[in-house]
């Protein structure tokens, strides 16, 4: 028995609102599935008792899907996570003009911590260009522009 490959992404949000106009309206995902969920199975899948939740499923392309969640009751608490953290993660996303992205969102209130910066250290990041901004929660995403 072996992991085969990643089979989505999933993140909590507070506000699937919110999330949507950072995923899709910013970022430009496209929604190939929205909804709401509860039951039974969904209470033996996360462990909980009662759980309802609205979601979307965004599509990353090859394949690949962000599910974003957002959990009513019962409702969690927003976790403070600084990338130095241990635990901390983020959702690293491959755009094809990081520059622009960068100043649609600074234009848009997001919060952005770093700037666009390209690696020049010898390897297999040399030329990438990125940059750290957060989603509505204070998740880390970090946008990553590979040379041609």
């Amino acid at each position: 028995m072996t992991v085969c490959g990643i089979d989505h992404a999933g993140i909590t949000v507070a506000s699937l609102k919110e999330a949507l106009r950072f995923y899709r309206d910013l970022l430009g995902l496209r929604v190939t599935d929205e909804g709401e969920d509860s039951g039974p199975e969904l209470d033996a899948i996360t462990g909980l008792s009662g759980v309802r939740i609205r979601y979307a499923e965004l599509d990353l392309g090859a394949g690949q899907v962000l599910e974003v969640i957002e959990f009513h009751p019962p409702e969690g608490r927003r976790l403070a996570q600084d990338p130095r953290d241990p635990g901390a993660g983020h959702l690293a996303l491959r755009v094809d003009d990081v520059d622009a992205l960068y100043a649609r969102l600074v234009a848009a209130g997001v919060t952005v911590p770093g700037q666009p910066t390209t690696i020049t250290a010898p390897g297999p990041w040399n030329g990438a260009r990125c940059v750290y901004v957060e989603d509505p929660d204070g998740r880390t995403v970090e946008l990553v522009q590979r040379p041609a």
